[in-house]
């Protein structure tokens, strides 16, 4: 445990530290930061995690935090918090699209299935291209510039996906719970 808010540079510091003091290469798995006691032990699960994930997939010397990981750390993980993943990969445009009860995230999954297209995804939604435009140019407002980026791209690709089966599972749920009651 380091004080700090940002993982990602105390491991790397503590990684070339320990690197140089014992001549080896020294890996790092980290998590956090952590607001409160009761989130230490999930904290530093979460830090084994990516430290499993680094070894696994031989990253000697390296450091990695669940971010890093992406969606490998969630595979890999013992725990797997999918809302989690949705929530830091797609939030953002979700959270938007409740509150302004707009498409941003039916539009991500259009443009996604049209390879890329405005013109193609919007037909899909019968918009104009123009609103697709729009809308994308929201998204990266929301998600900041680098997510047409081929790493961060696919992690929204699956989230969206995850984000879709579960939605798909909880309306499961609510008519299985519909017609128990009826």
């Amino acid at each position: 445990m380091l004080p700090g808010t940002d993982p990602g540079p105390a491991a790397r510091a503590v990684s070339e530290e320990l690197s140089s003091a014992l001549n080896h290469p020294v890996t790092v798995g980290t998590a956090g930061p952590v607001a409160q006691l009761s989130a230490i032990s999930r904290t530093y699960q979460e830090a084994r995690c990516c430290l499993d994930a680094l070894t696994a997939l031989g990253g000697t010397g390296g450091t990695a935090s669940p971010r890093d990981l992406g969606f490998l750390g969630l595979l890999l993980s013992d725990n797997p918090n999918t809302g989690d993943f949705v929530n830091s990969t797609i939030g953002p445009v979700l959270d938007y699209d409740a509150q302004q009860r707009t498409e941003l995230a039916r539009t991500l999954e259009a443009y996604f299935a049209s390879v890329g297209s405005p013109t193609r995804a919007a037909e899909s939604l019968h918009v104009h291209p123009n609103t697709v435009s729009r809308r994308l140019e929201r998204i990266t407002e929301l998600l900041g510039s680098h997510w047409l980026e081929p790493r961060q791209a696919l992690e929204i690709q699956l989230a969206l996906q995850m984000q879709r089966t579960r939605l798909a599972l909880m309306r499961g749920r609510r008519d299985q719970a519909g017609r128990a009651t009826s």
